[in-house]
């Protein structure tokens, strides 16, 4: 690895409950639950679930009532993201401290420790030094996946948690990768899974052998995109913060009064995505980061939450995906004055004209 750059993926395990874990000692090592409505802690959803939790089959959407069902000594804290803001802060400022760094989402950044190793420090010794602190700091577990692409990084990260350490080059993240299941391979969902097997595309390998224009022709351009994810091929650039000013593209609604209509609320997001998406298409742009916007009371200002990607997209089917996890993961369940996506990050090199293969 030493004539490549060297990524890090620095992802805090089961983040939102470890938060709550580190700021009451009482729930450390206890089976802890962050979800349920704010009156009634047997409706709703799991938001998240720490590793004890999980261990008694709790995983996050599951129903609460379900939930408490498999684990009735679980405890059940209400989700907090102001706490989860100020944790994620500090993380971020201690990674820059490290290398550049690019937040992927609030529990998830990149780090370029090129420059680090090129001096003589082992990519290892960098992650376990970045565990230890993130721990003994904040009672935070993490894992870490390092490589020499972010997409190599990124799952390499998920092969071993909690606080596990995995290191990868592109021959060793195929010799793991290819004999699993497509539903392991980051970006691709269950129903583009569901929809390359029935064309008998199994595992990751397949995925990476299969005919580059076969895939097109099954899923537009995405089948290429995660043709090239298989065979660990991505970005290698670590984007710093945004700076102010970069501009954004977004689409608002105010409600006549506050709402928790989930469908509603989805079919609202899934029109804005459109209507962006051919400005984005307009314009010969793709977006890296996807945001949703929200107000929880009348006359305050707003709130979002985004994820970065590491490829630039453009497919409304695609980035309403992530704005349905990004609602499913923070405000499910909450009613809302106001919801919006916003769009930016904007990258014109790899703009691909849609082509009538593409599907949605």
């Amino acid at each position: 690895m030493k004539e490549e750059k060297v990524i890090l993926l620095a992802d805090m395990n089961s983040f939102f409950a470890s938060c709550h874990q580190s700021e009451d000692e009482s729930l450390q090592s206890k089976p802890v639950i962050v979800g349920g409505a704010p009156h009634n802690k047997m409706k709703g959803k799991v938001i998240a679930a720490s590793y004890e939790a999980r261990e008694n089959g709790i995983y996050t959407t599951m129903s609460m009532y379900e939930a408490l069902k498999k684990c009735p000594n679980a405890v059940v804290v209400q989700r907090n993201h102001s706490l989860y803001n100020a944790y994620s802060q500090k993380i971020m400022a201690f990674l820059r401290l490290i290398g550049d760094t690019e937040i992927a989402s609030i529990d998830e950044a990149y780090v370029d420790i090129t420059e680090r190793v090129q001096a003589g420090n082992a990519p290892k010794s960098i992650a376990f030094y970045i565990q230890k602190m993130v721990w003994e700091k904040l009672s935070i577990p993490s894992s870490i996946g390092i490589g020499p692409t972010k997409i190599i990084a990124k799952m390499a990260a998920d092969v071993k948690k909690p606080m596990g350490c995995t290191l990868f080059n592109r021959e060793q993240f195929c010799n793991h990768f290819h004999p699993l299941p497509l539903e392991v391979l980051h970006g691709c969902g269950k129903k583009t899974e569901e929809k390359l097997n029935s064309h008998s595309l199994y595992t990751i390998g397949d995925l990476a052998r299969a005919d580059t224009f076969h895939l097109k022709m099954i899923l537009g351009i995405r089948g290429e995109v995660l043709q090239k994810a298989a065979l660990g091929l991505s970005s290698n650039k670590v984007n710093a913060d945004r700076r102010k000013g970069d501009k954004t593209i977004g689409k608002e609604t105010t409600f006549p009064k506050p709402t928790d209509d989930q469908d509603m609320i989805l079919n609202i997001g899934k029109s804005m995505v459109k209507l962006l998406s051919k400005r984005l298409e307009d314009k010969r742009l793709k977006a890296r980061t996807i945001a949703i916007v929200y107000k929880k009371e009348s006359g305050q200002g707003s709130h979002s939450k985004s994820i970065t990607l590491m490829e630039p997209v453009s497919n409304p089917g695609v980035i309403y995906n992530h704005v349905e996890r990004l609602y499913e993961a923070h405000l499910i369940d909450l009613p809302l004055w106001l919801f919006g996506v916003r769009l930016s990050n904007f990258d014109t090199s790899s703009f691909v004209q849609l082509t009538l293969f593409d599907k949605y």
